[in-house]
């Protein structure tokens, strides 16, 4: 098939590269390539993906989709000829790559150190594979080996090898700019030799990848050239300790030699890019892009800890993202790119179809005229046989593997292993399925990773990290009862150590338990230790917003800001905490930051809108409110603002017509649901919440009795709601008794608050027997199981359902504490209720089979 148009379209990876180092660089004329590029073209931060390691961004990068539909989930898979590791290879990617559907479309294509890429498929062009500049330890240039699986086609591998420069090679004169400060004495000091030979070694490989490059750009037609640069990413992991400002346990001597290294290779990368764009012209599409940041500020760790992941605590979760030619947008940001966003958007350069099964969109804001896209089902299963793919039977280079796995041992990617360990194929099966559950969560399917981490667990019950995971995935999920059992698994494992960590995910818990001041109290024994990082001074601030303490929230946010500039949750919260207190031209400025940071943020887009509706800036915050329900339709406060704006003060009938139409049509019902087991305290709820204010829906049809002497507070179409929910549409604003048991047959059209009652089973069995007439005899311990395993499936079913929230309430808690516990109530009704007549509608009398305690 010969190509369809004249499209190109250059795709330049710097893994690791971070807006925040190369500002600062433009700034001052050191990188005038990339400048040239940020001016004619959309700039902006890209999101990366947990765990943000490297082979599966770039084969999410490469594909659009996440790493658990891809199969590239690690550094290392296990070799099919020895068992051992050997580094990741393209033969564990599972679906095609951008280059595999451009070479089936006919599209002139050619691909330079992707990571992975070995072995080399045989695609359209020329394809060098991620280990082609590699150096044999056991052979020295000139005798430099090289296996023809490296490259495609093989008619051009005499020609491509010799591109290769061997850090032998490399002289003084090619070093130095690197360590400008360095003195014979340092080049001679062995214990300058590890780093020295870094940089060679960096220099030596990216250098040689350039090389192909150009070559291709001089010589070879072309529609689409990929080239992958790990330089940065491994520079950042050897050097970027030693960059200004020096940090505390960096002796002045390592800090005077190697301060320059990493700017010298930012530079570099620099002068490469000018040698590209002078190559390419400017009626090619250039996109420059990594797959995360890395920190270059106070947030470098001094050590890693013990950890399979420890490099990547070092990456930063923003990446860079450029894009420069003929239809796109000159000297502007873009917000909300993605990974995963990339590959749509090559293939709408192309016009071409995506995928409907990739997961990214289209960057449609960087275009001028921007154009709806094609799609089509899959490039999976389409017809033909050119795709550029590689044979099934192909062999991997042994010698090739074991060198690139050396180089990540050294990294710190991977640990140094008894490769002879029968365990070891286990171990990377656990690490892929680990990372798969981090990827589901960290895109926004959790409840796809719960069932995937629970084996996990289960598997190996004394991994603390797989614990830890499954807690905060429940916490993601509002399911406090899970979150809870997790957190006090780790406390019986860790014991008293690590005091501080576990005080912090306590104070998380107690939030979603809605307990803010016993939350408050665990955040603030945490305050003064390690923990204390921006996440923590995040959650902190989250519990002064609840309990409406605008000031401190105020101050703890800006405190969680000034330790992580990109945190766009903490901007979002001083956003509200000042919006609060009347501040709207400060609130309006953190909003701005929060969605700037995090584009796909509806509740910061909304928040801003406010701070801009009372500051009378109405078109704007029209504008914010319109984003919002553009990110989540069903944001019913938002459309809301957008009505009364549209009707009072930016007057336009059409959209406030479409608004209000939309907001008739789609108004869920709300209503507040008591629950629990039959005895367990339900009918005092209901108590409770009439005195405080709440519309009841009961009709006294069970009359008072001897076991509820204050009435039953009953309605009698809740009996039949397994065949019939249809009434409870009808009851907007409305409170309703409804068993555990018929939970699962509430109309899930609507919008439900559960305040759930637990109460101790043997005091619930007592009280049903009593009830019932029945002695007080010997427990019913089956009817005890069965009563565990409703609740436990109740509230599995429950976690996770975005239109219910859950309050945990404990009967004996009420008893002994009602104010403690009516304050909670209110708290989770929206502050609805009066808490002084809920408390004393409590009848601590009423508690009369309570369990004995046992010494």
């Amino acid at each position: 098939m010969s190509k369809k148009n004249n499209t190109q379209v250059f795709v330049l990876g710097w893994d690791a590269a971070d807006w925040k180092f190369i500002t600062p660089l433009m700034d001052s004329g050191r990188m005038p390539a990339l400048q040239r590029v940020v001016e004619a073209g959309v700039m902006g931060n890209i999101l990366t993906i947990d765990p943000p390691l490297s082979p599966i961004l770039w084969t999410s990068i490469a594909t659009g989709k996440y790493g658990d539909e891809h199969g590239v989930l690690n550094f290392v898979e296990p070799s099919t000829e020895t068992g051992k590791r050997i580094p990741i290879s393209v033969l564990s990617r599972k679906v095609r790559a951008i280059w595999n559907i451009l070479t089936h479309e006919g599209y002139k294509t050619h691909l330079i150190g992707w990571w992975p890429s070995y072995p080399a498929e045989p695609i359209n062009g020329v394809n060098v594979s991620n280990h082609f500049p590699d150096v044999n330890s056991q052979n020295s240039f000139p005798d430099w080996e090289l296996s023809e699986s490296h490259i495609h086609p093989k008619e051009q591998f005499d020609e491509l090898k010799e591109l290769r420069i061997h850090p032998m090679e490399l002289t003084w004169n090619h070093i130095a700019p690197f360590v400008p400060a360095a003195t014979k004495e340092h080049i001679e000091d062995p214990k300058n030799h590890e780093l020295l030979n870094a940089i060679i070694m960096m220099l030596a490989r990216c250098s040689s990848f350039h090389n192909v490059a150009t070559h291709i750009l001089a010589t070879q037609e072309w529609n689409f050239i990929g080239l992958y640069l790990d330089t940065i990413d491994k520079a950042s992991h050897y050097f970027m300790k030693f960059h200004p400002p020096q940090q505390k346990h960096i002796s002045d001597e390592d800090y005077n030699l190697f301060k320059d290294v990493m700017t010298g290779f930012y530079v570099y990368h620099d002068m490469m890019l000018d040698r590209l764009l002078d190559l390419m012209g400017d009626q090619a599409h250039l996109m420059i892009l990594s797959d995360h940041g890395f920190y270059s500020d106070h947030r470098r760790l001094e050590t890693l800890p013990k950890d399979s992941m420890a490099p990547a605590f070092e990456h930063s979760k923003y990446g860079i993202f450029c894009l420069k030619g003929p239809g796109i947008k000159a000297d502007e940001r873009v917000y909300g790119s993605s990974l995963i966003d990339i590959t749509p958007t090559i293939l709408h350069l192309f016009d071409l179809p995506i995928g409907k099964d990739m997961s990214g969109k289209v960057l449609d804001q960087s275009f001028i005229n921007p154009e709806e896209p094609k799609y089509i089902d899959t490039w999976e299963i389409q017809d033909g046989k050119n795709w550029g793919e590689l044979d099934e039977s192909i062999k991997i280079d042994v010698w090739s593997a074991q060198e690139a796995l050396q180089q990540l041992i050294a990294l710190g990617y991977i640990d140094e292993l008894d490769e002879s360990d029968e365990k070891l194929l286990d171990q990377i099966q656990t690490e892929n399925t680990f990372h798969s559950a981090q990827i589901k969560i960290s895109t926004g399917r959790t409840l796809e990773a719960i069932p995937v981490l629970e084996e996990l667990h289960a598997n190996k019950p004394e991994n603390i990290k797989f614990i830890g995971t499954l807690l905060s995935a429940q916490l993601t999920l509002n399911n406090p009862i899970e979150a809870r059992k997790y957190l006090t698994l780790m406390r019986n494992k860790l014991g008293t150590e690590n005091t501080p960590q576990l005080d912090f995910l306590e104070g998380r818990v107690l939030i979603q338990e809605v307990q803010p001041q016993k939350a408050l109290t665990f955040l603030e024994k945490a305050a003064n230790h390690e923990v204390a990082n921006a996440g923590f001074y995040q959650t902190l601030g989250r519990v002064f917003l609840v309990s409406k303490n605008w000031k401190k929230a105020q101050k703890v946010f800006t405190k969680a800001i000034s330790m992580d500039s990109e945190n766009a949750v903490a901007y979002h919260g001083l956003c509200v905490a000042l919006m609060r207190q009347q501040k709207y031209e400060k609130a309006i400025e953190a909003g701005l930051n929060a969605v700037s940071i995090k584009h796909m943020f509806p509740n910061a887009h909304y928040h801003l809108g406010e701070a801009l509706f009372h500051a009378e800036l109405y078109e704007h915050a029209a504008n914010a409110f319109e984003m919002a329900l553009t990110q989540e339709p069903g944001f019913g406060l938002a459309r809301k603002y957008l009505v009364q704006i549209y009707t009072e003060k930016i007057k336009n009938d059409e959209r406030r017509k479409l608004h209000q139409q939309i907001l008739d049509k789609n108004m869920r019902p709300q209503m507040t649901i008591v629950s629990g087991l039959p005895r367990s305290g339900t009918s005092m709820m209901m108590q409770m919440l009439k005195a405080g204010g709440a519309d009841l829906l009961v009709d006294d049809l069970r009359q008072n009795d001897d076991n509820n002497p204050k009435g039953y507070m009953e309605y009698e179409p809740v009996k039949k709601l397994l065949t019939n929910n249809s009434w409870l549409k009808d009851q907007n604003g409305k409170t309703i008794k409804i068993i555990l048991q018929l939970l699962n047959a509430l109309d899930m059209s609507c919008d439900y608050k559960i305040i759930m009652m637990d109460r101790d089973l043997e005091e619930i069995l007592k009280s049903q027997q009593k009830m019932l007439g029945k002695k007080e005899e010997t427990l019913n311990l089956k009817l005890m199981t069965t009563f565990e395993q409703q609740k436990e499936k109740i509230n599995g079913w429950l976690a996770g359902k975005p239109n219910i929230q859950v309050l945990h309430v404990k009967y004996a808690d009420v008893i002994e504490n009602p104010t403690h516990e009516a304050n909670r109530i209110n708290l989770f009704l929206s502050e609805t209720m009066n808490e002084e007549k809920m408390v004393q509608a409590v009848d601590e009398q009423l508690y009369r089979n309570r369990k004995k305690e046992t010494i």
